[in-house]
C-alpha cells in the first residue's frame, strides 16, 4: 500500500522555508509559499547555494550589531542552536517576464538547526516571513522610530531594566502584552520574577545573580506563565550596566517572545505528524488516491461524508467501490486532473448519497489529492434565495400591469353583462356576448392568480371551520371529478379554528382537486383529509416553520405521481406538464402563495406511477368571531335609490360603473380624483356612499379621501374598489379591518351585491 507524499505535503506548507545543507548552504529543499513570495521557481533554487541563488543575501542586516545572514548560519553551525535574526532587507530580481528589475523587500528571519538521531548537525532550516507590507505603511516614519516600534510590534521584542540599588525595574510597553500584564501595574521585581514559569524561576534568578556577579552578559532561552495561564517561549538578553567605578548600578536587555518560532522548529522537527493530524481534524473531507486509482489514505471527515470507513477503503479501487461515480462528472475530472495535471474544481450531485458536493482535486506525480465539502444544504438555501427572488420579481410584473389590465377587463365585463341582459336568449349575437364575458373573467382570473403566487392579493380573512368549508364544497368537487373517479372526505372531529380567506381556501382546494383529477385519466381515488396537528421548526423541508398549532387539510391521489425534477418546479408560475391549452401552469402556485400569505406552509409529495399528497397547514386561532355567512341574491334585490359619488381616473371605467348603478335604481355622481371628489362633498353636501378606486394620481388617493371625506361626513359609508392596491388598504396582505373592497374586474351581480352590502352594514 502506498502511504502518503509527505515531501509534495511539506512544500504545500503554508510557511516560506528552505532547507540548506550546513557544509556550504546548499538548498535542498523550499516550500511552494517560498518560491511565490521570492518569485522564484524550483529549478532556480534546488542544488544552489544560497548566497549563489541570492547574490544580495549577506551583509543586508538592518539593525546595528545584529548578525548578518552569513554570520547567524555559522552561529548555527558552531552552536546548533537556533539563531532569530532581526528584520532583514533584500533585493529581489523579478523574472525576466517582469522585466528582471530589482525589488526590496523586509523579512523577518529565524535559522535553526536539525539534528539527526546521534546529535550532529544535518540541515539547517532557514524560514522567513514577509513583513514587507508593515514596513511600507510605517515609510513615513524616521528610519529610527520604525525599527524601535518594528521590533516590538512585529519582531515581539522588549526592553527592561533593573536597578540594583533601588530594586525598581522597568519595562517596556511590548513586554507588558508580552507577559500578559495590564500597563498601569506597579512593576517592582518579585512581579517581574513571577512572570517567568516556576519550573525556571530558581534557574532564571541564578543566571541573574551569576550576570551580576561575573559582569558577563547572558542569553537564554526560557518559559514565562502569563495570568491566563499560557506558556510562552521567550529569549532573554542581558548585561550588568557599570557606573564610572565599573560597578554594576543595573541590569538591562531585551526580552522577546519567540513562541512563534519555537513553535515553526517543532513544526519543520516532526512536519510529517503536523499535516497528518491537519489532515484528520480539518472540516473538508480529504483522500488521497494513487496513480492505480487506490485509495492510500482518508481523513475522518471523509469517512463521515462517504459513509464509509478507511477499513473498507484504503486499498481499494475508487471505482469499484463507487461504481455510480463512473459515468459522472467525478470520474471525468479525475481523469482530466491526472491526464493534463491541472487543478479541478467542480460541483456534482452523487445520487447514492443524496447529496451535493463540492470537490477540488489537485494532481501529483503519485496520484490525487482530493478535498470534498457537502454543500447540500448551502445549495438549498440558494434554492430559496432565487425562489423569493423570483416571488419578488413576479410580484413587481404582476403589481405593475394589473392595475391597468384589470380595469381594461372591467369596462370590457360590465358592459359585456349589460348587452347580454339586453338581447333576447334567442339571440344569435348572445353566445358571442356570453363568450366575451366568460374569457374576460379567464383574464381576472389569471391576475389574481399572478397575485397570489406572488403573495399580493388583498386576502379577506375570516375565521372558518375546515371540515364546515370542505363539506359544503362535497358536491361540487364530486362534480369535478368523472364518473371513473372516487372522493372520500374524513374530517377528524372538534377540529380548531383558523383564520383565511374561505373564498380564496375553496379556489385553493378546487384547484388541487382539477389537478389530481388530470393525473388520474384512468381514474382512481381521492381523499381530502382534515385534522389538528403540532408543526416544529424543522418538519417541513426548506420552510421556514413558525412552530405551533395547525390545521392540516391532507388531499392525496392514486394518480401519475411527478418526477423529482418536475416536483421540484411544481410552484414555479407558468410551469406545467399539461398538453397545451390544457393548464395555465398557475393552479399550485396560486395555492402556494395564498398559503403563505395566510401565514401557513405547503408540502407537497410524489412518486412516479404511485401518486401525489398535497399538506396544506393553516394556522390555529383563537379567535371565535363566527363566520359571516353570505348568501346569494337575485340582481333585482340588490338594486337601490340611494346617492352614491362614484369616484374613478379611469374613463372608460367611471362611464361603465356609473351605467350600471343607474341601471340598478342608485342616484350616482362622479369625479375624477380625489381632490375633486372632496371639493364636490365640499359643496354639494352629503352621500350615502363613497365608491372609490383606490389607486389614482395626485395628492389624494382612496383612502387618503375617505379620511378627509369622513370629516364632512363621519358617517359616511365607504366601499373602495381596485385592481391592485398594494398596501394601499393592507398589511401583510391583509384588508385591513373594518375596510370593504371591491377587486376589479367584477361581475355585474358582484357590484350589485357589493353596494348592497356596503350600504346595509
Amino acid at each position: 500500500m502506498n502511504t502518503p507524499n509527505f515531501n509534495r505535503l511539506f512544500e504545500r506548507s503554508n510557511t516560506n522555508t528552505l532547507v540548506l545543507i550546513p557544509d556550504n548552504f546548499t538548498i535542498v529543499a523550499c516550500t511552494d509559499d517560498y518560491l511565490k513570495v521570492t518569485q522564484r521557481s524550483r529549478e532556480q533554487l534546488i542544488g544552489k547555494p544560497i548566497f549563489e541563488a541570492f547574490p544580495d543575501f549577506d551583509n543586508q542586516s538592518t539593525v546595528k550589531d545584529k548578525r548578518t545572514a552569513l554570520e547567524s548560519f555559522r552561529y548555527v553551525v558552531e552552536h546548533k542552536q537556533t539563531d532569530e535574526m532581526a528584520i532583514q532587507r533584500y533585493s529581489i530580481s523579478k523574472s525576466g517576464e517582469q522585466g528582471g528589475e530589482l525589488e526590496i523587500r523586509y523579512w523577518r528571519t529565524v535559522n535553526h538547526p536539525l539534528l539527526d538521531s546521534e546529535g550532529n548537525l544535518e540541515y539547517i532550516l532557514h524560514t522567513v516571513e514577509d513583513v514587507t507590507a508593515a514596513v511600507s505603511a510605517e515609510a513615513a516614519l524616521s528610519e529610527s522610530e520604525f525599527l524601535q516600534r518594528l521590533a516590538g510590534e512585529v519582531a515581539k521584542l522588549g526592553s527592561w531594566r533593573i536597578d540594583l540599588k533601588t530594586h525598581s525595574v522597568f519595562w517596556s510597553a511590548e513586554i507588558y502584552n508580552i507577559v500578559g500584564q495590564p500597563l498601569d501595574i506597579e512593576l517592582n521585581l518579585e512581579i517581574a520574577m513571577d512572570c517567568y514559569h516556576p519550573d525556571v524561576r530558581e534557574e532564571v534568578a541564578a543566571i541573574v545573580e551569576r550576570a551580576i556577579e561575573n559582569r558577563k552578559a547572558f542569553n537564554i532561552l526560557t518559559r514565562i506563565l502569563r495570568p491566563d495561564g499560557e506558556e510562552r517561549w521567550v529569549r532573554v538578553i542581558g548585561e550588568a550596566e557599570l557606573d564610572d567605578a565599573g560597578e554594576p548600578r543595573a541590569l538591562r536587555g531585551a526580552f522577546q517572545d519567540v513562541s512563534e518560532f519555537i513553535h515553526a522548529r517543532d513544526r519543520a522537527d516532526d512536519v510529517a505528524r503536523q499535516l497528518h493530524n491537519a489532515l484528520e481534524n480539518m472540516s473538508d473531507g480529504f483522500y488521497l488516491l494513487n496513480a492505480d486509482w487506490l485509495v492510500v489514505f482518508m481523513n475522518p471527515q471523509a469517512e463521515k461524508l462517504l459513509t464509509r470507513s478507511s477499513e473498507e477503503l484504503v486499498g481499494k479501487n475508487v471505482w469499484e467501490q463507487f461504481p455510480e461515480a463512473v459515468d459522472s462528472s467525478f470520474y471525468r475530472n479525475y481523469t482530466r486532473a491526472v491526464n493534463e495535471q491541472v487543478t479541478v474544481t467542480f460541483t456534482e450531485y452523487f445520487s447514492p448519497l443524496q447529496a451535493w458536493f463540492q470537490v477540488s482535486a489537485y494532481p501529483g506525480k503519485d496520484g490525487l489529492a482530493v478535498y470534498f465539502r457537502d454543500i447540500t444544504e448551502q445549495r438549498d438555501l440558494d434554492d430559496r434565495l432565487r425562489q423569493s427572488q423570483k416571488l419578488e420579481a413576479v410580484g413587481h410584473l404582476t403589481g405593475g400591469v394589473s392595475h391597468d389590465f384589470n380595469n381594461l377587463l372591467t369596462v370590457i365585463m360590465g358592459n359585456a353583462e349589460l348587452v347580454s341582459e339586453q338581447l333576447d336568449e334567442q339571440s344569435r349575437l348572445k353566445p358571442l356576448v356570453d363568450l366575451i364575458v366568460k374569457a374576460a373573467g379567464r383574464g381576472a382570473e389569471l391576475t389574481q392568480r399572478l397575485l397570489a403566487f406572488a403573495r399580493r392579493q388583498p386576502l379577506e380573512p375570516q375565521v372558518i371551520n375546515v371540515a364546515e368549508l370542505i363539506q359544503s364544497m362535497h358536491e361540487l368537487l364530486e362534480r369535478t371529478l368523472t364518473e371513473n373517479m372516487d372522493i372520500k372526505v374524513l374530517c377528524k372531529p372538534d377540529l380548531w379554528l383558523t383564520e383565511a380567506d374561505p373564498s380564496q381556501l375553496e379556489a385553493a382546494l378546487l384547484n388541487l382537486v382539477i389537478n389530481a383529477r388530470d393525473a388520474m385519466p384512468e381514474g382512481g381515488n381521492l381523499l381530502i383529509e382534515a385534522e389538528n396537528t403540532h408543526l416544529d421548526s424543522d418538519v417541513i423541508p426548506n420552510e421556514d416553520v413558525i412552530p405551533g398549532d395547525y390545521i392540516l387539510i391532507s388531499v392525496s391521489d392514486t394518480g401519475t405521481g411527478m418526477a423529482r425534477d418536475i416536483l421540484e418546479k411544481a410552484v414555479e408560475p407558468f410551469y406545467t406538464t399539461k398538453a397545451k391549452g390544457k393548464g395555465s401552469g398557475l393552479g399550485l402556485s396560486m395555492v402556494h402563495g395564498f398559503i403563505k400569505q395566510s401565514g401557513g406552509h405547503i408540502n407537497i409529495y410524489s412518486e412516479l406511477n404511485l401518486g401525489t399528497l398535497v399538506k396544506l397547514y393553516l394556522p390555529r386561532t383563537n379567535n371565535h368571531e363566527e363566520l359571516e355567512k353570505k348568501e346569494l341574491t337575485d340582481i333585482s334585490r340588490s338594486r337601490g335609490q340611494e346617492h352614491i359619488l362614484v369616484v374613478e381616473d379611469d374613463e372608460l371605467v367611471l362611464q361603465s360603473v356609473l351605467s350600471q348603478l343607474e341601471r340598478l335604481g342608485y342616484r350616482v355622481s362622479s369625479a375624477t380624483s380625489g381632490e375633486s371628489a372632496y371639493k364636490w362633498l365640499q359643496a354639494n353636501g352629503p352621500v350615502d356612499l363613497l365608491f372609490t378606486d383606490v389607486v389614482m394620481p395626485g395628492e389624494l388617493n382612496g383612502p387618503e379621501l375617505a379620511k378627509k371625506a369622513k370629516t364632512l361626513q363621519p358617517n359616511l359609508k365607504v366601499l373602495f374598489t381596485s385592481g391592485y392596491s398594494e398596501n394601499a388598504i393592507t398589511h401583510a396582505g391583509r384588508l385591513d379591518k373594518g375596510v370593504q373592497l371591491l377587486s376589479k374586474p367584477y361581475h355585474r351581480q358582484a357590484l350589485a351585491e357589493k353596494i348592497r352590502f356596503a350600504l346595509d352594514k
